[in-house]
């Protein structure tokens, strides 16, 4: 369990206040998979303050922003909603969420809204719409054992050297290097190729608009960097149907250690190597992390994390504001929220990291990025993410070449811009 230093104040300068409230019923809605521990959270909330009751809304993260934005166009939906960073302004756009500076009339952060980081993701039209909850990246995890029984000493630090560390560990092992989620997640390390190597999907186009930033020949090139996996065998073929890093299928092949690399966000880490711990009592932990594997240019990967925002049809903006600042405490992240980093420079610095978890801690402080121009385009990250999953799918698979798939999705990118 990660402690910090010292405690936000907020909760017990808001508990004086809760008497005032009374048979108050608030809807907090919830996209991770820790339900039960969040369910214990808010038992603790309604606990210290009597009056205020609050219904636990769980969605997969999929249809979430879909649904807040269909709710939030009729009045309806629950009080506080957990978000993707990215999704702040258009919700604010749609006029479904409150601003920040009329909520903090309900009470101030302890350290203030400018402690928070990726601030900048929930301004529109100058102001702040959403609060950054926690923060997270990805990066590279080995299992050290697997890449031992190889012969390899040295962890591999770029795309070349993790494709020639796969095919070692294939011949010498037989079992998986690197493997990865070719289905709708695929979105991240693709990126990541293309920004290491001084690539972007969008760029601003020096005039005050947008344009590609990178080529048909050089897309075509980084769909056939990951599909050389698949068509030398060096990853089942099943790969292409999973969507997310903690599949069982890629998170078993680790845990069992049947392979030896993989790319994933922290959460999903850190319950990898609580699965491993609870399946192997006593026994060394056999993983570590490292930053994202670099190109021509350094590593790169996105700053990503979840953002907390107020429905603007909600009928108790005080109690809400009061929930929000409860979900943000240090207390909220050292016991119920535990695989989550907050979003907030003052906690992050107290964050005591486990010797396997550096990786992930360098990656973020030192190579992370905002979607930039991805979001302030208007083609909006999640379009973007779903043309570009679509095209790398259709490429991998071989229903169509590289050079045919990095062709449509330009034009994609080029229609979108457009419009």
């Amino acid at each position: 369990m990660r402690k910090f230093l010292t405690l936000t104040s907020a909760a017990g300068a808001l508990l004086a206040a809760s008497a005032a409230f009374a048979d108050v019923e608030l809807t907090f809605r919830f996209n991770d998979g820790e339900r039960e521990e969040m369910r214990a959270a808010l038992d603790a909330f309604e606990a210290d303050n009597p009056g205020i009751t609050v219904e636990l809304q769980t969605i997969a993260w999929g249809d979430s922003r879909e649904q807040f934005l269909r709710e939030g166009a009729v009045g309806q939906g629950p009080d506080v909603v957990h978000i993707a960073f990215v999704w702040t302004q258009e919700m604010a756009e749609a006029g479904i969420v409150m601003p920040i500076d009329e909520m903090t009339q309900y009470g101030e952060f302890a350290n203030g809204f400018d402690d928070f980081i990726a601030t900048d993701l929930t301004m529109y039209d100058g102001r702040a719409w959403g609060v950054p909850w926690s923060a997270d990246t990805w990066a590279m995890v080995y299992r050290t054992d697997v890449l031992a029984e190889a012969g390899i000493e040295a962890m591999p630090e770029t795309w070349d050297e993790l494709l020639a560390a796969s095919r070692t560990v294939a011949a010498e092992t037989g079992k998986t290097g690197f493997a990865f989620p070719a289905a709708d997640q695929v979105w991240f390390p693709f990126n990541y190729y293309l920004w290491s190597n001084g690539l972007t999907l969008v760029e601003e186009d020096g005039a005050g608009g947008y344009q590609p930033g990178v080529s048909v020949e050089e897309l075509a090139a980084a769909l056939d960097y990951f599909g050389t996996y698949i068509n030398e065998e060096l990853v089942p073929r099943s790969v292409l149907a999973i969507e997310v890093p903690h599949d069982p299928a890629l998170l078993q092949a680790l845990l069992d250690g049947s392979q030896a690399m993989a790319v994933m966000p922290t959460n999903t880490y850190r319950q990898l190597l609580s699965a491993f711990e609870e399946a192997n009592p006593g026994a060394e932990v056999p993983f570590a992390s490292g930053t994202m594997m670099g190109g021509s240019e350094g590593p790169q990967t996105h700053l990503g994390g979840r953002t907390l925002v107020v429905n603007s049809n909600t009928d108790h903006p005080t109690e809400a504001w009061q929930l929000l600042q409860y979900l943000t405490e240090a207390g909220l992240f050292e016991t119920y929220y535990t695989n989550q980093f907050p979003a907030q420079r003052t906690l992050l610095s107290q964050i005591e990291y486990r010797s396997e978890e550096l990786g992930f801690a360098d990656q973020l402080a030192n190579h992370t990025r905002t979607w930039g121009a991805y979001a302030e385009s208007g083609a909006g990250v999640g379009q973007l993410w779903n043309l570009t999953a679509r095209s790398v799918g259709s490429a991998l698979s071989g229903q169509v070449t590289s050079t045919e798939a990095a062709e449509q999705l330009l034009a994609e990118i080029e229609r979108v811009l457009d419009n």
